[in-house]
């Protein structure tokens, strides 16, 4: 990080079980991945009202809604990121509106309640008499 100039700006910070402290201090998620399934990262950060900036990779799509919740970028387009990095974090009413806007469709979809219910409905569904017409 220090020979690339970032030192002062840029973290790893490894393995931690803060999480939701290190979410709610932050100003946006980025998850610039080649490659991904559905992850719980960007939930999580959606759940903590984090705009996500991300690679339109794998699950990724399914989750942020570019323009709705986040910005989605072609996987290893660096301008790409930086630039929508760049338009999020300069723009305090869209990094707000979009984290609200995150935070609510997890609450609305992604919520373990919410996760009950459609399994359960898919149980009756798979277990439910099938109905043969005549």
């Amino acid at each position: 990080m220090k020979r690339l100039g970032l030192g002062p700006v840029v973290e790893l910070l490894g393995t931690r079980s803060d999480v939701d402290e290190l979410l709610a201090g932050a100003d946006l998620f980025v998850l610039s991945s080649r490659s991904e399934g559905l992850p719980m990262s960007v939930l999580e950060a959606m759940a903590a009202g984090l705009p996500v900036v991300a690679s339109a990779v794998g699950g990724v799509p399914e989750l942020v809604r570019d323009g709705e919740t986040g910005a989605l970028v072609p996987p290893g387009d660096s301008a790409a990121l930086a630039q929508a990095i760049r338009r999020i974090a300069c723009d305090p009413a869209l990094r707000d509106r979009l984290g609200e806007s995150g935070r609510q469709r997890v609450e609305r979809e992604f919520s373990i309640a919410g996760c009950r219910r459609e399994h359960v409905e898919l149980y009756r569904t798979l277990v439910a008499p099938k109905r043969t017409s005549r």
